[in-house]
Parts: structure tokens; C-alpha cells; sequence
């Protein structure tokens, strides 16, 4: 249970697109995987404060899905996966973060599940992390370096690998396991 992850989704569930299914997704792949976590996911919709439960112990993790853009585009918003919606700016995530429950003294990290979310100058997630630190946090905001795939799989060479894995494509068409592929923000540097 202590390595089990919470999903944090920016919009309501009704606009959530394929979002609301991710966790549900990797709930079902989790037998083929190494740390079979299970999954939760909230909605900017949810009722009360969720986030707040979510224990401040050195594997508590908290991960924020939506959509990114590479770099050279203008990356201080994430986006919604349907129509209509409207895309969410650092300072409103931060917003809707603390109004879900999240805690000043949560210490683990936030995982930016939004595509080239640690590319750019700044990348996304060192802005979300210099937001969060201007307002109190600590924890540090991890981001991906390419295209995140946010639910459990086998790709190219790990096609048979005996677990399934989060897979990120990195700029030049390379695919990797999402622990290659991500950096660590911390708000104060």
C-alpha cells in the first residue's frame, strides 16, 4: 500500500477524456508489473479533499495527468484531453492542489504526467515546483523528458522483458522505462 500512487486529474471527471480511464488501465495491468501498485485517481470535481490523505512517507507519490507540448512552444500550461476545456496554467494547478488537500508538509514527490514536462527553458516541472516553493512546499516535482505513456506496457526491446513498464519517447524516437527519462525540481534552485 505504501508504494501505491494517487492521480490527480486538473479537470472535471466529465472532461477528463482518457485520463479518467489511465488508472483504471494500470490497475488492470498491475499483476504484470513489478510493484503491482494500485491506482486512485481524483478529479478537480472530486468531493473534499483527497490529497490530503495522502501520507507524507518517503514512497507517497502524487501524479498530475495532462498534456504537454515539446519544446520551443509555450509550456506554463498543461491541456485538457477533449475538446473544449480549457488548458490549466502553473499557477491554477498549484491552486487546485492546495484546494484538493494537498499538505505543506507532504515531502515525497509530485510527478508531472504530462508529456516534456522537464524540457524547456524553464521546463514545467520546475516551474510548477518554483510556484509550490513560492507558496511553502518543499517536495520537489519530478518531470519527463519526451512523450510519458501513463499506463503499464511492453514496447520494443522490453516487448518481452517479464514486466510491464511506463515507457517515455524521447525526442529522437528513442523509448525507454520512465525512470531513464526523468529529472527531479526542486522550487528553491
Amino acid at each position: 500500500m505504501a508504494q501505491d500512487r494517487v492521480v490527480f486529474v486538473p479537470w472535471n471527471q466529465a472532461q477528463a477524456g482518457k485520463f479518467a480511464g489511465d488508472g483504471d488501465w494500470s490497475n488492470r495491468q498491475k499483476d504484470n508489473t513489478h510493484h503491482k501498485r494500485t491506482w486512485t485517481t481524483y478529479f478537480l470535481d472530486s468531493p473534499g479533499t483527497p490529497l490530503a490523505d495522502v501520507g507524507c512517507g518517503t514512497s507517497a507519490r502524487i501524479h498530475i495527468f495532462g498534456h504537454g507540448v515539446p519544446p520551443g512552444q509555450d509550456n506554463s500550461f498543461t491541456y485538457p484531453d477533449v475538446q473544449g476545456a480549457a488548458p490549466v496554467s502553473i499557477s491554477d494547478l498549484a491552486d487546485m492542489l492546495e484546494a484538493k488537500g494537498l499538505k505543506k508538509r507532504y515531502l515525497n514527490t509530485l510527478v508531472c504526467d504530462i508529456c516534456y514536462s522537464a524540457l524547456g527553458a524553464p521546463p514545467l516541472a520546475k516551474r510548477l515546483a518554483r510556484e509550490l516553493f513560492r507558496r511553502g512546499y518543499l517536495c520537489p516535482v519530478l518531470g519527463y523528458k519526451g512523450a510519458i505513456y501513463p499506463v503499464y506496457f511492453r514496447y520494443g526491446e522490453f516487448q518481452n522483458s517479464k514486466y510491464e513498464h511506463r515507457m517515455v519517447e524521447k525526442l529522437d524516437g528513442s523509448k525507454m522505462k520512465s525512470k531513464d527519462a526523468q529529472e527531479r525540481f526542486f522550487g528553491f534552485n
